[in-house]
């Protein structure tokens, strides 16, 4: 039983939490009604209970060529909204919604039930279906506009730019690696609110500034972007390949001047592409290049004085070449002896192995990662980009040896491939890719600024000099004479790798990848370029014979485009 002294003590407390509550209450009485700023707080009191805001997205921020055209800019597009209590269409005026909105019946019905004052009914619609939608005078409807993205060349540099949802955010490619440099700050729309916190949609006019993004300026060229997607078209076409890339690179820069991808797809209709379309193979895909790598193996060699180019090689009469117990190597143009310059004009994969033999296997897998192969990190640092793999040669029986230093049995990219011949052509300098020119503000300002960077020295330019001489020769009298082009001179090597098959395990019989690098002209290189085939449909597969006529367009275009003074004439003859 609770004694009198206890109930005492209770109430005591009780009465003076009250008392603390009560005082508590006057002095904030006091505070809001006699100090100045209460007027503030009231109105901002009363904003937060019966003033709302949409956000609207803000003006991206332009991508451009390195000549400033635009690549991908914002629009201002029309967008749809209703206010749910007043929207109520009889089933004519919904059965006219359906056809210009591209809707469903259930959504314009279930939008038309919402307990709200405000919902999109759909966003960024074209001018015309705007256009469209106010002649049938609904009620309410309203329309606001929004940023909205277009890219000017349509499917031009897809692949590379990528593009931007509906709610202004980048899904893919440069669109998502820069999205926070391009997003600015949203402007906002305020609305009033009713008790229940349902929004009354007021004057679209009354919005909050917003701020635009920031402007990227990339290397590439949108002249040259359109020659090499050309180009790689008609290759594709031509040879019935399933997918193919290009690249086109200045080898003293490292300025990345085209990229292009098939198949490709139009950002500018979203909604209707197929994802296997987006890729851009052009950094992402891994794949084993074949002959294209024999020129780093007869470079290094040269470097290290383990060959000259006049040197005369014994490379099997037969063609054929027992590498261990029963495990063979060949040659398609078999000739018992060959000078080193020969290796390459003919592509020896035979006489390309004893010249490997020559500096051995640590030395052949420090001279590819020399080169800028299978690097730690991926060169342009974008999303999906991948590096390519070269096995530990600690663990190469013989017969992995001789593939890999004929271009089998490791994987590249083909950023990386154009990286490492731009090298050949400069006069044996590493030099990095890059592909953003630098970094503007909405007012023009420069925010950050990028510039060539030599990664380091790989082969002298006595080196380099003697494998461009060579590689000319490749093209002049050897596996490449489709790479030959009526006003310059070229050089490259050719490769025709064999591919995995998935089902089997082993190499397929009849998957190829047809490929060619190269750079024009000789004496004075401007052009680097990368070009690759996946798998031609026609008979016979050679990367010679489907690769090498893209690289000759693009050469010829672009040099000419480039104002770059043709070296020679010649008629041009397919072989």
């Amino acid at each position: 039983m609770i004694n009198r002294k206890t109930i005492k003590l209770r109430s005591g407390y009780v009465s003076g939490i009250f008392t603390t509550l009560f005082l508590l209450l006057i002095v904030r009485t006091t505070i809001i009604q006699v100090f100045p700023r209460s007027a503030s707080l009231l109105q901002h009191i009363a904003d937060r209970q019966y003033q709302s805001a949409i956000s609207l997205s803000a003006f991206r921020g332009n991508i451009y060529d390195r000549r400033k055209a635009p690549l991908s800019i914002s629009i201002k597009t029309p967008s749809v909204a209703i206010n749910p209590k007043v929207f109520a269409p009889t089933p004519k005026q919904i059965s006219k919604l359906l056809k210009i909105l591209g809707l469903s019946k259930k959504r314009i019905q279930t939008l038309a039930k919402k307990p709200k004052y405000f919902a999109w009914l759909k966003r960024k619609v074209p001018y015309q279906v705007a256009e469209k939608l106010k002649k049938l005078e609904l009620k309410g409807v309203h329309y606001l506009l929004e940023p909205s993205r277009y890219y000017p060349g349509g499917r031009a540099a897809a692949n590379l730019l990528g593009y931007v949802g509906t709610d202004n955010v980048g899904l893919l490619g440069l669109e998502h690696a820069f999205d926070q440099q391009l997003q600015g700050t949203s402007s906002k729309l305020f609305s009033l609110q009713d008790a229940r916190g349902h929004l009354i949609l007021m004057n679209a006019k009354q919005i909050t500034p917003e701020k635009t993004g920031n402007h990227i300026i990339l290397t590439i060229d949108r002249a040259i972007q359109g020659v090499t997607e050309e180009a790689l078209r008609n290759g594709i076409e031509k040879s019935g390949a399933k997918m193919g890339f290009a690249i086109v690179m200045d080898p003293h820069t490292g300025r990345i001047l085209a990229m292009a991808n098939y198949p490709n797809f139009n950002p500018n209709s979203p909604a209707k592409l197929k994802m296997a379309h987006t890729a851009n193979h052009s950094i992402s895909y891994r794949f084993e290049p074949g002959s294209v790598m024999k020129p780093f193996v007869v470079a290094w060699a040269m470097d290290m004085r383990k060959t000259s180019p006049f040197e005369i090689h014994h490379c099997e009469k037969s063609g054929r070449y027992e590498v261990s117990d029963k495990l063979y190597i060949h040659d398609d143009h078999p000739k018992e002896f060959r000078t080193t310059e020969e290796i390459l004009i003919h592509s020896s994969n035979i006489c390309t192995f004893k010249v490997a033999l020559r500096i051995g296997e640590n030395q052949l897998f420090e001279s590819f990662k020399r080169f800028g192969f299978a690097s730690d990190k991926p060169i342009l640092g974008l999303p999906g980009e991948s590096t390519g793999s070269i096995s530990s040669p600690e663990g190469w029986s013989p017969i992995r040896f001789a593939n890999i230093s004929f271009g089998q049995g490791l994987l590249v990219t083909g950023l990386e491939v154009v990286q490492a011949y731009a090298s050949l052509a400069n006069g044996g300098s590493l030099i990095k890719p890059y592909l953003v020119e630098r970094i503007e503000s909405s007012n023009g300002s420069i925010l950050q600024d990028f510039s060539p960077i030599i990664k380091r020295r790989v082969i002298s330019p006595q080196t380099s000099h003697h494998i461009s001489k060579i590689l000319e020769k490749v093209v002049s009298e050897g596996t490449a004479t489709r790479a030959r082009t009526k006003s310059y001179s070229t050089a490259g090597k050719t490769g025709t790798a064999e591919k995995i098959d998935p089902l089997t395990k082993a190499y397929s019989d009849h998957k190829r990848i047809a490929n060619f690098a190269g750079f024009a002209p000789v004496s004075d290189p401007h052009i680097a370029v990368y070009i690759v085939l996946d798998e031609p449909q026609k008979k016979p597969y050679y990367g010679g014979l489907w690769a090498a006529p893209v690289f000759s367009e693009i050469v010829e275009k672009t040099l000419k485009y480039l104002n770059v003074a043709p070296d020679q004439e010649i008629n041009q003859h397919q072989s």
